[in-house]
């Protein structure tokens, strides 16, 4: 069983994963040690009725070489199942509404008279990474949970943890969020971006289309060494209006992002499209308040 510390620390908002840095993208690296037998943490990762419990609905079973379809209840991911090794790895592909795809895969060990479960999630880019790292750690807080046989209890601060994942790992947030503060209501999003303050803001300005947004927002920039810090707060009086805002908004600092690193940014309509579906979601299954 685990214990009381490590139940608190599963529900924290200090990461307990890992982002690594490779020669052709990111790893997000979890390690969970467990007191129970390996084949009881592999029928947690395998049979659909349990999976249900921490992760999601899952359309019949896991099957080599097979297409899989998972309900996250809230989301849905599809992909393929490329390894299922009983019972020491499962490998999938992990394919999101806006087309990014990671390669998961769970190895479970025998260790220390239990069991060692190691989540390792590849990507090629870092969009999303820290979202992902504190979507992951409270997933698997569920999943110590269910294993204990308690019932999964809500997540904690999900966007304090993300921050903290961008704070320890020099890995920039990518998602936008809509906040209301004394009454007003704004989009709100924060990126760090590696290149100076003044190639950031020559970035950020220098597509005559998007100038009338900028203007129309309180765009800061701060200096982190050889890291810039874009935070954008735009002010909107119809929500809905906010997922089409958002997602504009998400292309444009995409672009940026790109512009700095001296190569050229092409947003395409499908992107914009498939980012306004995306933060409309979000927005309708964000909890009240």
């Amino acid at each position: 069983m685990t214990s009381e510390v490590e139940q608190s620390a599963a529900h924290s908002v200090v990461p307990l994963g890992r982002i690594e840095r490779l020669s052709d993208g990111y790893v997000l690296a979890f390690d969970r040690q467990f007191d129970y037998p390996r084949s009881y943490i592999w029928s947690l990762l395998t049979n659909p009725g349990k999976v249900r419990l921490w992760l999601g609905e899952l359309a019949g079973e896991w099957e080599l070489g097979k297409e899989y379809f998972l309900d996250l209840g809230g989301g849905t991911s599809t992909g393929t199942v490329l390894q299922l090794n009983p019972p020491t790895s499962l490998q999938i592909s992990w394919d999101d509404a806006l087309g990014f795809e990671s390669i998961l895969e769970w190895r479970v060990l025998e260790s220390d008279g239990g069991t060692l479960l190691q989540l390792r999630a590849r990507s090629e880019t870092a969009d999303f990474l820290t979202e992902g790292a504190a979507g992951w750690q409270h997933i698997l807080a569920a999943l110590d949970d269910v294993a204990a046989g308690r019932e999964p209890v809500p997540p904690g601060d999900w966007a304090a943890l993300r921050d903290a994942y961008s704070q320890e790992f020099d890995v920039s947030n990518t998602m936008g969020w809509m906040e209301t503060d004394d009454g007003v209501t704004m989009v709100h999003f924060d990126r760090r971006l590696s290149s100076t303050l003044p190639l950031v803001k020559d970035a950020l300005t220098a597509d005559p289309e998007q100038q009338p947004r900028v203007e129309q927002a309180e765009v800061d920039f701060t200096a982190e060494g050889s890291s810039t810090r874009l935070t954008v707060r735009h002010v909107i009086e119809d929500p809905a209006v906010a997922p089409a805002l958002m997602a504009q908004w998400h292309a444009h600092l995409d672009a940026v992002a790109v512009s700095v690193e001296g190569d050229q940014p092409h947003t395409s309509m499908r992107k914009l499209h498939a980012l306004e579906d995306f933060y409309r979601a979000t927005l309708d299954t964000a909890p009240a308040g």
